[in-house]
């Protein structure tokens, strides 16, 4: 028993020691560190506030041991692909050494340096041509005093890890600094504020005159009284949620612009997650093979979806009305009240981004996104206020998602040069779409197969990291010229099912049944083909490159326009039904702001994030719900804020031009920009964005 006795003592004391021994191994490596700071070639402040640190440390004082411990000792992960060492952002913000006893003042500095581990593959990592890097870039965080310059970061980082190709950018180095707020920042709070007084004392006006209606029912508003309903928030949730008169059959539209707005900001959410600091890069590898993910993959296809829908609405509606004035329409108003609609609520979101965004947040990756957004909207906002952002201006492009605006309108400018010759005579309008079409299908192949590009927007997280600065999103994928088949294929629907409803014509069965098959064959090829470009085995030809970047556009069109055109014409099905639910029609006149607010909400959380994400289907389920959610709830505080009053004075000033008997646009209220015809009289079309 003593025997045993004895063993299990020694034991536990051999533990003790062998605990002891390497606690002291791992401060030793700290001695080593600070004793050789002297030999730095470092300022001399930095060097005393390093010492500072050091003695702080040996005696025990938080500020000292929480700045050791907000820095990344040695990576962990980077096999499996955790190339992002963020360490401990806010403990080394936060630290503080003013109730110091000794006297010590030492402000903290968080610094993000690239460090270069030559002749070391990631064998997790999910790039494009990975067999052919031979090295790894960590991303590695550490705490220093602020004494320290990027000069000083760097030298020290360089002993640490006993690398040599140790950089910093200054953006990724963030010390606590006092709210500095300039002029432009003063002018952007005034006008929102503004705004916000100018709606809450609106909406308490109107909560009056309802509270106070004799009998509970409401005169007729009076101008004074039509502009306060404009900017109530009580008048605009009923708009929301008011269900159209579907006079010409459009209701079903409403339902596919929001589950497409739905997909769309989900893709973007991937993209911005996928992009961002993760875990297991092994996860975005395996899945990008798989054929069931390809609809996530090409999520940037669904954008074309939305140019259909504009190309449609605004042909089937302007045809109608060409019909009634007998092709007399001001499109110079229009174009007017289209810019009217949709420029106010656009520019706030510049605006935001150019002032106030970059003082919202904060994180370890937090100044250097956001500062970088903000200097492309402070240098490009008036190349999007002109809708030209696309191509003039592109490398520094305000707001990711913008291009759509300026190729929409872009489209939208020229589609009466279609649609007028369409009404004219309908063999010539036929035959020069006709051409118009195959020339853009032409004009992408020749681009991809000329410059050896790409099949379409493909989703590498080394690359996808800051769309604005990849290069085939900026000089190719925003382009109006490799994007109009979908318009303009819009533009065929919409002529289509004009002529259907006004010569009554019935689709037989058989014919819908082939179309139904027909279209949904060529967008699932167009859809899920590009599987193959992500398998590192397939070795793609330039030709079908080129061949699918043309062909997959058109196919995806053939399937939305009669997705289109099959639930417009049809009676009554079941999808119809679906697409005409009234829980759609509120989302489905928001998402013209989601698009917009979508950016700022996956920068915002994007530029935020503490930690490297674990993926998992689960994970990015409720991310991708998160986001929408978010997104979503921003576009209604735009909507109620901005786009809604601005579209109540346009059609108050619509009315001291336009007859009462007009009740085009009370019937037709999928709208999101009111156009105006020669004779004084409105119509209505989709201008929703995606």
């Amino acid at each position: 028993m003593k025997i045993f006795n004895f063993i299990v003592y020694l034991i536990a004391l051999l533990c003790v020691v062998e605990c002891t021994q390497k606690f002291t191994e791992d401060e030793l490596i700290i001695f080593r560190i600070f004793d050789a700071v002297n030999e730095f070639d470092l300022s001399s402040k930095c060097k005393s506030d390093l010492n500072e640190t050091f003695n702080g440390y040996q005696n025990h004082k938080a500020w000292a041991i929480a700045m050791y411990d907000s820095s990344v000792k040695s990576p962990v992960g980077i096999e499996y692909g955790a190339e992002f060492q963020l360490g401990n952002f806010d403990q080394c913000m936060n630290i503080s050494t003013n109730f110091d006893r000794d006297g010590v003042n030492i402000e903290p500095k968080y610094c993000l340096l690239d460090v270069k581990i030559d002749d070391y593959n990631v064998r997790s990592a999910a790039y494009r041509n990975r067999e052919i890097k031979n090295s790894t870039l960590i991303h590695w965080a550490i705490c220093v005093p602020s004494s320290c310059s990027n000069h000083d970061v760097i030298h020290f980082m360089k002993f640490i890890t006993g690398r040599d190709e140790v950089t910093v950018d200054p953006k990724k180095c963030q010390v606590r600094e006092t709210l500095r707020v300039s002029w432009i920042d003063i002018l952007f709070g005034f006008i929102l504020l503004s705004f916000l007084s100018i709606v809450v004392f609106c909406t308490i006006c109107h909560f009056v005159k309802i509270y106070t209606a004799k009998n509970g029912q409401l005169r007729k508003s009076a101008g004074c009284e039509e502009i306060i309903k404009s900017f109530s928030i009580i008048e605009n949730i009923k708009k929301l949620g008011k269900e159209s008169n579907d006079e010409y059959g459009l209701s079903c539209v409403n339902g596919i612009k929001a589950v497409g707005m739905f997909c769309i900001i989900a893709g973007h959410a991937l993209v911005f997650l996928l992009g961002g600091p993760m875990q297991n890069t092994d996860f975005y590898e395996k899945q990008s093979k798989l054929l069931q993910n390809a609809f996530i993959l090409n999520s940037p296809l669904l954008v074309d979806s939305f140019l259909l829908l504009s190309g449609f609405l605004f042909t089937r509606l302007v045809l109608i009305e060409m019909d009634k004035r007998r092709g007399k329409i001001n499109f110079l108003l229009i174009y007017i009240f289209r810019y009217i609609r949709l420029t106010p609520a656009y520019i706030m979101m510049i605006g935001l981004y150019s002032t106030w965004f970059i003082k919202i947040g904060d994180g370890p990756l937090w100044k250097q996104r956001i500062s970088l957004e903000q200097e492309r909207c402070m240098s490009s906002w008036w190349k999007n206020i002109l809708y030209i952002n696309n191509y003039y201006g592109n490398d520094a492009l305000c707001l990711f998602q913008s291009w759509y605006l300026a190729a929409d309108t872009q489209l939208f400018l020229l589609a009466p040069l279609l649609i007028y010759p369409l009404w004219r005579n309908r063999k010539l309008g036929l035959y020069l779409t006709g051409i118009v079409a195959l020339i853009s299908i032409v004009i992408p192949f020749y681009v991809t197969y000329t410059n050896n590009l790409d099949p379409t927007f493909m989703i590498f997280q080394e690359e996808i990291s800051d769309l604005s600065a990849n290069d085939y999103f900026i000089n190719t994928y925003g382009k109006t010229h490799m994007r109009a088949i979908s318009y303009i294929f819009g533009i065929l629907a919409g002529y289509i099912g004009y002529y259907v409803y006004k010569n009554n014509v019935k689709i037989p069965k058989r014919v819908r049944n082939f179309m139904w098959i027909f279209s949904f064959s060529v967008g699932f090829i167009s859809m899920y083909y590009v599987t193959l470009f992500y398998i590192p085995t397939y070795h793609s030809t330039n030709l079908e490159r080129a061949l699918y970047n043309c062909l997959h556009r058109l196919g995806w069109a053939i399937f939305t326009g009669w997705l289109v055109l099959g639930c417009v014409t049809s009676k009554g099905n079941a999808l119809k039904s679906f697409f005409n639910a009234s829980f759609l029609v509120p989302l489905s006149r928001l998402t013209y702001c989601a698009y917009l607010t979508n950016g700022f909400i996956e920068l915002y959380l994007a530029a935020s994030v503490r930690t490297p994400k674990y993926m998992s289907i689960p994970s990015l389920t409720g991310e991708t719900l998160s986001h929408v959610s978010l997104t979503f709830l921003a576009a209604l505080i735009l909507c109620l804020m901005f786009e809604s009053p601005i579209h109540g004075i346009e059609k108050i000033l619509l009315r001291r031009h336009v007859p009462r008997e007009n009740k085009t646009c009370e019937s037709n209220d999928l709208s999101d920009c009111a156009i105006s015809t020669s004779s004084g009289h409105t119509i209505s079309t989709s201008e929703a964005s995606a």
